[in-house]
């Protein structure tokens, strides 16, 4: 799907991910929490000002109406399930104009003010939580004003781009989400799933070998309600669920092990079925047999290691998801952005045959729900897609409203989490090649370089845990093609360098990688192939085993 730029004024329509939302301010009226803000944003145009001071030029008004469930289970038992409600508002007030504004003053508080806003409809005490909100931005927005003026008087190069993007006020009305979840049944298969190491015959065996296992369900449902001075009026909706199982414990030598199994979905519905998850977690429990038995690695090693897709799509989402957003650099710099991408606009960041887009109008990947969609940013500005990699070069980077060097104007990628400042930041980042090749072929070409480098060994890492720490990280007989479960390892040379030379090849295949962050983002990506990594034991250092067996 590819998303559409609409140049709206009030009272048109604005696409999105669900469809087409209609919108129009007579329309929002009928939202009392719409209403509610329109009416004390109206109040504050008016009468916002200090005595000899500046009046705001831009107001924000963002509240966030919040439904979570939350379920926990461990060692089949139920340990906590709850559900809440709550409101946060945020303000944000500029003084100035677009060129020189309040933002990112001398301290860098920012802009921004927040207050809990109440759960019920009712009009006055909604505007007193944006009232008392407003105040508080407005002195802030002042001082910020006063001390930057006098930074920038002692700074030899000025802003090469404006403080804040002018863009057209967009109408947009979305269907009021809900929370729409059997709690008493996702609670049921919850303790199912965490009991499973001692009630499923085929795990049985092992039972002894875990030490923990837990599981949690989590549901969101999102109503965001925006309006700003400028005229734009939304209502966003959004929901996530997830279902994550852990379950760990030790090797022989006390060394820690631990596999977990997730499932998300933008519905309940869309989460694994009861057999499906039964499957996931009777894995994850054989795989940490398998670790618990698994050979610690020996030696370093350094040559070829493939990357499988979920592996692939963790070193994208740590190593370049940030760097391609364009975040304003400090003042009195030449820089374009901050962070390892500063300096490399149309340079080669991949290989050639690499093509990077951020879409975030596509709402699904072969028939998954992808949690980084949307359709209008939290700043109210209508996603555009980016092609941020072309040819390997950097061609784009991921933009709020705050303007940097060549790139004057957002393309809707201003994120903000619950009650959260706006900051650019990707929605479904999606990589592919024009070379790809199959799963055969990525093997072969692994068996390849390690023969061609003298190697009898060479390395598979299948899933990442924390920090990019290899948690199924496999040792291939070159000769043969065996693969063998290893432990303990880590890895070196993995940073931006690596993925501007180090990849020799990737896979056909896509994995789809929901991050359910705040907010949440996707990453679709193939498996890769990379010529030169360091692979190594792992500094950590192992515990006592427990003293006596657990309860049977």
């Amino acid at each position: 799907m590819k998303s559409i730029r609409h140049l709206l004024s009030l009272g048109l329509l604005a696409c999105t991910a669900t469809g087409f939302a209609q919108g129009t301010a007579a329309d929002a009226q009928k939202d009392p929490v719409l209403k509610a803000m329109l009416a004390e944003l109206d109040r504050s145009r008016q009468s916002l000002q200090l005595q000899g001071f500046e009046k705001p030029f831009f107001i924000e008004y963002r509240i966030d109406d919040v439904t979570e469930f939350d379920a926990q289970a461990s060692y089949g038992a139920l340990t906590g399930q709850n559900e809440q409600h709550h409101r946060i508002a945020r303000v944000v007030v500029r003084v100035g104009d677009y060129k020189m504004d309040s933002s990112a003053g001398a301290n860098g508080r920012g802009d921004g003010s927040v207050q809990l806003a109440s759960t019920e409809n009712d009009p006055i005490a909604l505007r007193y939580a944006l009232w008392s909100a407003t105040d508080t931005a407005y002195k802030s927005a002042l001082r910020e004003y006063t001390q930057k003026q006098a930074a920038l008087k002692s700074v030899q190069t000025p802003p090469s781009a404006n403080d804040f993007s002018e863009e057209k006020p967009v109408v947009s009305l979305e269907p009021v989400t809900k929370l729409a979840v059997d709690e008493d049944a996702w609670s049921k298969r919850l303790v199912e799933a965490t009991g499973l190491y001692r009630s499923d015959k085929s795990a049985q065996a092992f039972a002894q070998e875990v030490q923990y296992s837990s599981g949690r369900m989590s549901a969101r449902a999102q109503n965001r309600y925006i309006v700003n001075s400028e005229g734009t009026i939304l209502r966003k909706a959004s929901s996530q669920y997830m279902v994550m199982v852990t379950v760990g414990g030790q090797a022989p030598d006390g060394m820690r092990l631990e596999r977990s199994y997730a499932t998300t979905g933008l519905t309940a519905a869309q989460l694994d079925s009861a057999e499906k998850l039964h499957a996931g977690v009777l894995g994850i429990l054989s795989s940490l047999h398998q670790l618990h038995d698994a050979p610690v690695i020996a030696d370093e090693y350094h040559g070829p290691v493939l990357f499988s897709g979920d592996a692939s799509a963790d070193l994208f989402a740590e190593l370049f998801a940030d760097p391609i957003a364009a975040v304003r650099p400090e003042t009195g710099t030449t820089a374009r952005t901050r962070g390892p991408y500063q300096s490399s606009y149309q340079t080669r960041v991949l290989p050639e045959f690499f093509k990077v887009t951020d879409d975030p109008a596509m709402a699904t990947f072969e028939g998954k729900g992808l949690f980084g969609s949307y359709n209008i940013d939290d700043q109210g500005v209508p996603a555009k897609t980016v092609d941020v990699v072309d040819q390997g070069k950097l061609a784009n980077y991921v933009i709020g409203r705050e303007p940097v060097k060549d790139f004057p104007n957002s393309n809707g990628h201003g994120r903000a989490s619950i009650g959260g400042a706006a900051h650019p930041m990707i929605g479904v980042l999606h990589v592919e090649s024009t070379r790809p090749s199959s799963a055969d072929e990525m093997k072969q070409k692994l068996a390849a370089l390690g023969k061609d480098e003298g190697l009898d060994k060479v390395y598979a890492v299948d899933t990442f845990g924390p920090e990019l720490t290899p948690r199924l990280l496999y040792r291939i007989d070159v000769a043969s093609g065996k693969r063998e479960l290893v432990r303990g390892g880590s890895l070196d040379d993995l940073d931006q360098r690596t993925l501007r030379s180090g990849i020799r090849a990737a896979g056909s295949d896509t994995y789809v990688d929901n991050i359910p962050a705040d907010p949440p983002a996707t990453v679709l990506a193939p498996s890769l192939l990379m010529d030169d990594i360091t692979v190594k034991r792992a500094e950590q250092r192992n515990d006592k085993l427990p003293y006596y067996a657990p309860p049977q």
